[in-house]
């Protein structure tokens, strides 16, 4: 005789093997009952169901329902423990977002410009004054003679170019 694995599930349903005792057909479901000493005369496969869930419930033998951590204590423990080597390892492991953020953390370089903060020239620098029209006529000549000498960088006079123009088309009276 081959052993029958029955279990009853969370929702309180019998299962014979992998599908609910109900699914079977009645001549399987009487063999199963026959193993467990049920008799079969005038039962439906519904009645043979409950008849072997409550002789399974009341079977010593049957440990289907008892948890593998009691049947087996030692074993559970050493589960226990490479599941929580596990999970401590994977605490340790850093994901691809993180090495990002640590490659950044240990250069010790300044980041690259992005190409908004590429340097310009004198000309285009001269050329971007020359175009704004928040400015008069004397802020945009002495924006563009500090350009010249070099007394400040092309991309700072151009971005005090900008403010004043800001400033001025808000209503400010402001020159260079």
């Amino acid at each position: 005789m081959t052993p029958v694995l029955v279990s009853v599930d969370k929702a309180g349903d019998l299962k014979i093997g992998r599908k609910k005792c109900r699914l079977y057909k009645k001549d399987e479901v009487v063999k199963v009952a026959k193993k467990y000493g049920i008799s079969t005369e005038k039962k439906t496969v519904g009645e043979l169901c409950g008849a072997i869930k409550s002789r399974a419930k009341n079977s010593p033998q049957n440990m289907n329902n008892v948890p593998l951590a009691k049947m087996y204590p030692a074993a559970t423990k050493k589960m226990a423990a490479k599941k929580a080597a596990a999970n401590f390892m994977k605490g340790m492991v850093t994901k691809n977002a993180n090495i990002a953020k640590l490659r950044q953390l240990n250069v010790k370089t300044p980041p690259k410009p992005s190409k908004k903060a590429m340097p310009i020239t004198q000309k285009e620098a001269i050329k971007r004054i020359s175009a704004m029209k928040g400015l008069n006529r004397e802020a945009k000549y002495k924006l563009v003679i500090r350009v010249k000498e070099g007394v400040m960088s092309p991309r700072r006079v151009v971005k005090v170019a900008r403010e004043l123009s800001k400033l001025n088309a808000a209503g400010y009276r402001v020159f260079a």
